[in-house]
Protein backbone atom coordinates (compact mmCIF):
# COMPACT_ATOMS: atom_id res chain seq x y z
CA UNK A 1 0.00 0.00 0.00
CA UNK A 2 1.24 3.46 -0.86
CA UNK A 3 2.10 5.96 1.85
CA UNK A 4 -0.29 8.88 2.23
CA UNK A 5 1.51 12.21 2.35
CA UNK A 6 0.65 15.81 1.65
CA UNK A 7 2.64 19.01 1.24
CA UNK A 8 0.88 22.36 1.42
CA UNK A 9 2.52 25.74 0.85
CA UNK A 10 0.35 28.76 1.60
CA UNK A 11 1.33 32.32 0.66
CA UNK A 12 5.02 31.78 1.39
CA UNK A 13 7.34 34.78 1.32
CA UNK A 14 11.05 35.13 1.96
CA UNK A 15 12.68 38.54 2.11
CA UNK A 16 15.73 40.45 3.28
CA UNK A 17 15.65 44.12 4.34
CA UNK A 18 16.53 45.21 0.80
CA UNK A 19 15.14 42.35 -1.29
CA UNK A 20 12.34 39.82 -1.63
CA UNK A 21 13.47 36.45 -2.98
CA UNK A 22 9.96 35.09 -3.52
CA UNK A 23 6.40 35.70 -2.37
CA UNK A 24 2.85 34.42 -2.81
CA UNK A 25 4.04 30.83 -3.21
CA UNK A 26 1.21 28.33 -2.81
CA UNK A 27 1.05 24.64 -3.63
CA UNK A 28 -0.94 21.54 -2.74
CA UNK A 29 0.92 18.30 -3.46
CA UNK A 30 -0.25 14.79 -2.64
CA UNK A 31 1.42 11.40 -2.38
CA UNK A 32 3.41 10.53 -5.47
CA UNK A 33 4.10 14.09 -6.62
CA UNK A 34 7.44 15.30 -7.96
CA UNK A 35 7.62 19.10 -7.85
CA UNK A 36 10.30 20.86 -9.85
CA UNK A 37 11.72 24.20 -8.66
CA UNK A 38 12.78 26.39 -11.56
CA UNK A 39 14.48 29.76 -11.66
CA UNK A 40 17.71 31.57 -12.43
CA UNK A 41 20.72 31.49 -10.13
CA UNK A 42 19.98 33.57 -7.04
CA UNK A 43 16.20 33.23 -7.32
CA UNK A 44 15.98 31.36 -4.02
CA UNK A 45 15.56 27.72 -5.01
CA UNK A 46 18.00 26.47 -2.39
CA UNK A 47 16.46 28.77 0.22
CA UNK A 48 13.04 27.28 -0.43
CA UNK A 49 14.45 23.77 -0.06
CA UNK A 50 16.04 24.83 3.22
CA UNK A 51 12.70 26.16 4.44
CA UNK A 52 11.02 22.85 3.59
CA UNK A 53 13.81 21.09 5.45
CA UNK A 54 13.47 23.28 8.58
CA UNK A 55 16.94 24.78 8.08
CA UNK A 56 15.50 28.23 7.28
CA UNK A 57 12.25 30.02 8.10
CA UNK A 58 10.10 31.85 5.56
CA UNK A 59 9.34 35.48 6.36
CA UNK A 60 5.61 34.71 6.25
CA UNK A 61 3.19 32.04 5.13
CA UNK A 62 2.73 28.41 6.11
CA UNK A 63 4.44 25.13 5.23
CA UNK A 64 2.51 21.99 6.15
CA UNK A 65 3.86 18.49 5.59
CA UNK A 66 1.56 15.85 7.02
CA UNK A 67 0.31 18.33 9.60
CA UNK A 68 3.80 19.50 10.59
CA UNK A 69 5.03 23.05 10.01
CA UNK A 70 8.84 22.73 9.91
CA UNK A 71 9.22 26.48 10.49
CA UNK A 72 7.92 26.13 14.04
CA UNK A 73 9.99 23.12 15.11
CA UNK A 74 12.59 23.32 17.85
CA UNK A 75 14.73 20.93 19.85
CA UNK A 76 13.72 17.28 19.80
CA UNK A 77 10.79 17.87 17.43
CA UNK A 78 13.12 19.44 14.86
CA UNK A 79 15.67 16.63 15.23
CA UNK A 80 12.93 14.05 14.72
CA UNK A 81 11.70 15.84 11.60
CA UNK A 82 15.21 15.91 10.16
CA UNK A 83 15.82 12.28 11.08
CA UNK A 84 12.50 10.65 10.17
CA UNK A 85 10.55 12.87 7.78
CA UNK A 86 12.83 14.76 5.41
CA UNK A 87 16.10 14.09 3.58
CA UNK A 88 18.15 16.72 1.77
CA UNK A 89 20.83 16.41 -0.90
CA UNK A 90 22.34 19.76 -1.81
CA UNK A 91 24.36 20.69 -4.87
CA UNK A 92 27.64 20.85 -2.94
CA UNK A 93 26.83 17.33 -1.65
CA UNK A 94 26.71 18.49 1.99
CA UNK A 95 29.50 16.08 2.93
CA UNK A 96 32.38 16.62 5.34
CA UNK A 97 35.49 16.27 3.18
CA UNK A 98 37.84 15.00 5.89
CA UNK A 99 35.40 12.28 7.01
CA UNK A 100 34.97 8.86 5.45
CA UNK A 101 32.01 8.09 3.24
CA UNK A 102 30.76 5.76 5.99
CA UNK A 103 30.85 8.50 8.65
CA UNK A 104 29.05 10.94 6.34
CA UNK A 105 26.31 8.39 5.71
CA UNK A 106 25.96 7.47 9.38
CA UNK A 107 25.83 11.14 10.41
CA UNK A 108 22.32 11.20 8.93
CA UNK A 109 21.15 8.42 11.25
CA UNK A 110 21.67 5.28 9.16
CA UNK A 111 23.99 2.60 10.61
CA UNK A 112 25.65 0.72 7.73
CA UNK A 113 26.52 -2.29 9.91
CA UNK A 114 22.84 -2.83 10.73
CA UNK A 115 21.98 -3.67 7.12
CA UNK A 116 25.08 -4.04 4.99
CA UNK A 117 23.16 -5.75 2.17
CA UNK A 118 20.88 -2.75 1.77
CA UNK A 119 23.87 -0.41 1.79
CA UNK A 120 25.64 -2.46 -0.87
CA UNK A 121 22.48 -2.39 -3.00
CA UNK A 122 22.36 1.41 -2.78
CA UNK A 123 26.02 1.72 -3.76
CA UNK A 124 25.49 -0.60 -6.71
CA UNK A 125 22.37 1.27 -7.79
CA UNK A 126 24.22 4.59 -7.96
CA UNK A 127 27.22 2.91 -9.62
CA UNK A 128 29.69 3.55 -6.81
CA UNK A 129 32.14 0.90 -5.61
CA UNK A 130 31.30 -0.29 -2.11
CA UNK A 131 35.01 -0.15 -1.25
CA UNK A 132 34.62 3.66 -1.25
CA UNK A 133 32.80 3.32 2.07
CA UNK A 134 35.97 3.91 4.10
CA UNK A 135 37.58 6.45 1.78
CA UNK A 136 37.78 10.08 2.88
CA UNK A 137 35.36 12.17 0.87
CA UNK A 138 38.06 14.57 -0.36
CA UNK A 139 39.51 11.72 -2.46
CA UNK A 140 36.29 11.43 -4.46
CA UNK A 141 35.41 13.38 -7.59
CA UNK A 142 32.54 15.88 -7.59
CA UNK A 143 30.24 13.41 -9.31
CA UNK A 144 31.17 10.64 -6.86
CA UNK A 145 30.47 12.94 -3.92
CA UNK A 146 27.10 13.80 -5.38
CA UNK A 147 26.30 10.10 -5.66
CA UNK A 148 27.30 9.57 -2.02
CA UNK A 149 24.80 12.23 -0.99
CA UNK A 150 22.13 10.43 -3.03
CA UNK A 151 23.06 7.08 -1.46
CA UNK A 152 22.71 8.64 1.98
CA UNK A 153 19.30 10.01 1.02
CA UNK A 154 18.17 6.67 -0.41
CA UNK A 155 19.20 4.73 2.70
CA UNK A 156 17.28 7.07 4.99
CA UNK A 157 14.04 6.46 3.05
CA UNK A 158 12.03 9.44 4.36
CA UNK A 159 8.64 10.41 2.87
CA UNK A 160 9.83 13.88 1.78
CA UNK A 161 13.03 14.22 -0.25
CA UNK A 162 14.59 17.54 -1.26
CA UNK A 163 17.27 17.67 -3.94
CA UNK A 164 19.27 20.62 -5.23
CA UNK A 165 20.48 20.13 -8.82
CA UNK A 166 21.06 16.40 -8.23
CA UNK A 167 22.09 15.66 -11.83
CA UNK A 168 24.34 18.69 -12.36
CA UNK A 169 27.60 16.73 -12.18
CA UNK A 170 26.29 13.45 -13.58
CA UNK A 171 26.48 11.84 -17.01
CA UNK A 172 23.39 10.52 -18.76
CA UNK A 173 23.61 7.07 -17.20
CA UNK A 174 23.84 8.32 -13.64
CA UNK A 175 21.24 11.03 -14.30
CA UNK A 176 18.83 8.29 -15.37
CA UNK A 177 19.52 6.47 -12.10
CA UNK A 178 18.46 9.62 -10.24
CA UNK A 179 15.30 9.88 -12.35
CA UNK A 180 14.45 6.23 -11.68
CA UNK A 181 15.10 6.68 -7.96
CA UNK A 182 12.81 9.72 -7.79
CA UNK A 183 10.09 7.92 -9.74
CA UNK A 184 10.32 4.91 -7.43
CA UNK A 185 10.12 7.15 -4.37
CA UNK A 186 7.00 8.81 -5.74
CA UNK A 187 5.46 5.50 -6.85
CA UNK A 188 5.60 4.39 -3.19
CA UNK A 189 3.71 7.53 -2.15
CA UNK A 190 6.58 9.82 -1.26
CA UNK A 191 6.91 13.44 -2.33
CA UNK A 192 9.98 14.90 -4.04
CA UNK A 193 10.88 18.57 -4.43
CA UNK A 194 13.81 19.12 -6.77
CA UNK A 195 15.57 22.31 -7.85
CA UNK A 196 16.80 21.73 -11.38
CA UNK A 197 17.48 23.22 -14.78
CA UNK A 198 18.01 19.78 -16.28
CA UNK A 199 15.60 18.90 -19.08
CA UNK A 200 16.34 15.22 -18.34
CA UNK A 201 14.51 15.68 -15.01
CA UNK A 202 11.96 18.36 -15.83
CA UNK A 203 10.04 16.12 -18.20
CA UNK A 204 9.08 13.85 -15.30
CA UNK A 205 7.74 16.56 -12.94
CA UNK A 206 4.06 16.50 -11.98
CA UNK A 207 4.09 20.17 -11.01
CA UNK A 208 6.52 23.05 -10.90
CA UNK A 209 7.22 26.27 -9.03
CA UNK A 210 8.86 28.98 -11.11
CA UNK A 211 10.85 31.40 -8.97
CA UNK A 212 11.78 33.60 -11.92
Amino acid sequence: MKEKNSLILSELRYSFPQRTLWENLSLNAESGNFIALRGHSGSGKTTLLQCLGSLEKPSSGIIDFNGINPSTLKGKAKRNYLRNTVSLAFQNSGLVGSWSVRKNIELAGYEVKQDQTRAETAFNYFDLDYSFLDKPVYQLSGGEQQRVSLIRLALRNTPLILLDEPTAALDDGNAQRVINFVQNHCDKGGIAVIATHDARLLGYAHDSIDLG
